[in-house]
């Protein structure tokens, strides 16, 4: 019996060593995380704010002129966005937002990045009014950890900061803007913008006499990219307009068989905030994407 309990009293004193060592080094973690945040804002000088919670994590924002408490968001306001994820140690990039899309969801909705919840981002949120910017400094220990995450690069007890851009301006006026600097990075100077928001690049004018109207079965085909480049398919179908995205609701019956045309939408003409899934496997269309659609009206019956 003494012999059973002494091997069980080892064993015991094992795992409180074990356990003892793992909760100090992760002590230690923290404290080099927060020592490093801590040296890094006296050295440049930032009046950086900490959580009021104490979780460890630190922001910095830049609130547009003429901000008030009262103003900041709320918990069912949408928050239009752009974020970039990136490492304190060095500035590696690990995700940013596409440069001609912007990110949009509920300000109470869980944010976050590469599967982790991330609710300092909701919090921060917050205390921000519309169209302003902020930095948030998370320690490794409320990022990822000693593990890292290898897959995108980021290194074991990384500190990640992540830069937010919000925007106080509507998804359609943000759309319209992305839009023009599609074109003009681009050199497209002869697209025309329909009163519907959607801008028109015609390549041939079509010459068939059969009128297209909501019940008309159009055959087309079509190229279908995002402005961001994330996007390319080409396909022929055959619909009614009605059935189809706004855009080619409104913009189908102003052509006719022969038509080949070229229509940079705005998302809220397209799938909207909506996430798009191919259930084939291809590639999806993320929220708020602007699309750049090429069309050839092959045939039309009524």
């Amino acid at each position: 019996m003494i012999k059973k309990l002494s091997l069980y009293t080892i064993a015991l004193l094992a795992t409180i060593v074990i356990f003892s060592s793992c909760k100090k080094e992760y002590e230690s973690v923290q404290t080099i995380d927060d020592t490093k945040l801590a040296d890094y804002f006296a050295k440049n000088n930032i009046n950086a704010i900490a959580d009021s919670a104490k979780t460890g994590y630190f922001y910095v924002p830049a609130q547009p002129a003429g901000s008030t408490d009262a103003n900041n968001y709320k918990l069912t306001d949408s928050v239009r966005y752009r974020i970039t994820v990136s490492a304190f140690s060095n500035g590696a990039v690990f995700a940013t937002t596409p440069t001609y899309r912007n990110e949009g969801q509920r300000v109470g909705t869980t944010f976050g990045f590469f599967g982790k919840s991330i609710p300092a981002i909701s919090q921060v949120l917050r205390k921000l009014n519309p169209g302003a910017t902020v930095k948030i400094y998370l320690p490794s220990y409320l990022a990822f950890g000693r593990n890292g995450l290898p897959s995108v690069g980021i290194a074991s007890n990384e500190i990640i900061v992540v830069s937010i851009t919000t925007y106080k301006e509507s998804q359609a006026v943000l759309n319209d803007g992305l839009i023009q600097a599609y074109l003009a990075a681009n050199s497209i100077t002869n697209a025309v913008k329909d009163p519907s928001g959607i801008y028109l690049q015609t390549t041939t004018v079509g010459t068939g006499t059969e009128v297209i109207n909501q019940n008309s079965l159009v055959n087309f085909s079509y190229v279908l990219k995002s402005l961001d480049g994330g996007l390319n398919q080409e396909a022929s179908m055959t619909s009614m307009p009605k059935k189809l995205i706004p855009a080619f609701r409104i913009m189908l019956p102003k052509f006719s068989k022969g038509s080949k045309v070229r229509m940079f939408i705005p998302s809220g003409l397209a799938y909207g905030n909506a996430l798009v899934t191919d259930p084939n496997g291809g590639e999806s269309i993320p929220p708020n994407s602007n699309l750049d659609y090429s069309v050839e009206v092959l045939e039309v019956t009524n």
